[in-house]
C-alpha cells in the first residue's frame, strides 16, 4: 500500500508514525524449510542481503509484515547511505561482511496475515493490535515495531523536524490495507524533501577544494540539472567528495548544466535535501547529506 503527499494535522482518529528513510520490504514466514522470506517492492528476494534477521523464523508460521530495512547511526537516527551499501551487497561473504558492520533493523508497521489468516480488509487500528500482539514475545534487536501516536500529528512532526528525521507518515485508523493503491488514507509528510543527485561536476575554490558540487536529478520524468549544493559539507565529507571528483576528471559534461565548472564522469551520486524547487527547476535551499557509496 503506497502514500499520498500531505501536510501537517491532527485527527483523531488517524495514526502517527515516524517516516522511517529505509527500504520498504514484506517478511514472509512461512514454516517451510527456509522459515522465512523477504521480498522488496520490485519482488525481489532479499534474504541473503540480511543475514542477521533470522529471528524472523521465531514468528509463528503464516505472518505477513509490512515494513522497513533500516540501518541506524549512532544517535539512533536512519542512515539511508548505508542501507543501500547492504542492498547491493549481494554476495554471500559480502553480505555477511556487511551485516556484522552496519546491521539492519527490520521495523514492523503492518500486519497483513496472522498465522495465514487474510487481514487485508480488517480496519488499521485491529490489524496494529494484533501486530503488537505478534511482536511482543518475539521482538528483540533486529526486529521492531514502529511505534506510533494517534491523534497527535502536529506534535509528532515537530518532534521528528528537532531530531532532523525525514518525516510522518498519518494513516487513518479504519484503512484498509489496499497493495499498490496510492490513496489519502495513508500520507506521508515530510518535514524536508530528500532527492538524490548525479553529480556532473563542480564549482572550484582554488586547485585543492570545491565551493559547490554541480547536480542532476530525475523530475517528471527526465534527469535534468537542479543547480548547485554548497553547504552542509562536514570535514570529512568535503574530503571525500574532493578525492571522488578527482578520481573521475572528464572534460565536458555529459549533461547540459548552463553553467561553468569543472566535470566528472557519470556514476558518482549524493543525497540533497531541498525545501522545494524553484520555479527554474532548481532547489530551493539545497544542504548536501551524503555522498553515496561509489559501489552501488
Amino acid at each position: 500500500m503506497l502514500c499520498r503527499i500531505g501536510k501537517p494535522f491532527d485527527a483523531a482518529d488517524h495514526l502517527f508514525e515516524v517516516k522511517w528513510d529505509g527500504i520498504r520490504a514484506l517478511a514472509f514466514v512461512d514454516g517451510g524449510a527456509h522459515g522465512w522470506r523477504l521480498h522488496s517492492r520490485h519482488r525481489t528476494d532479499l534474504r541473503g542481503r540480511y543475514p542477521e534477521l533470522d529471528e524472523l523464523q521465531r514468528l509463528p508460521a503464516g505472518t505477513l509484515l509490512d515494513g522497513e530495512l533500516v540501518v541506524l547511526d549512532p544517535d539512533g537516527k536512519p542512515d539511508f547511505p548505508a542501507v543501500l551499501t547492504r542492498e547491493n551487497a549481494r554476495r554471500p561473504e559480502r553480505a555477511a561482511q556487511r551485516a556484522r558492520q552496519r546491521p539492519v533493523v527490520y521495523v514492523a508497521f503492518d500486519l497483513l496475515y496472522d498465522r495465514f489468516e487474510p487481514l487485508l480488509d480488517v480496519p488499521l487500528r485491529t490489524r496494529r493490535q494484533r501486530l503488537e500482539a505478534t511482536l511482543r514475545p518475539f521482538a528483540g534487536n533486529r526486529l521492531v515495531l514502529s511505534e506510533g501516536v494517534v491523534g497527535a500529528g502536529l506534535q509528532l512532526f515537530e518532534a521528528v523536524r528537532a531530531r532532523g528525521l525525514e518525516g510522518v507518515v498519518g494513516k487513518h485508523l479504519e484503512s484498509r490495507y489496499r497493495p499498490g493503491e496510492r490513496t489519502d488514507a495513508w500520507q506521508k509528510i515530510k518535514a524536508v524533501q530528500v532527492v538524490h543527485c548525479a553529480i556532473l561536476g563542480y564549482e572550484p575554490d582554488g586547485e585543492r577544494d570545491f565551493k559547490s558540487l554541480i547536480v542532476a536529478s530525475d523530475f517528471d520524468g527526465r534527469l535534468q540539472c537542479v543547480g548547485r549544493v554548497g553547504t552542509g559539507f562536514t570535514v570529512a565529507q568535503k574530503a571525500a567528495v574532493f578525492a571522488a571528483l578527482q578520481r573521475h576528471r572528464r572534460r565536458e559534461p555529459w549533461l547540459p548544466a548552463g553553467m561553468p565548472g569543472q566535470w566528472v564522469e557519470p556514476g558518482l551520486y549524493c543525497s540533497v535535501s531541498y525545501l522545494e524547487r524553484t520555479a527554474s527547476g532548481s532547489l530551493r535551499a539545497p544542504v548536501f547529506l551524503s555522498l553515496l557509496d561509489e559501489t552501488t
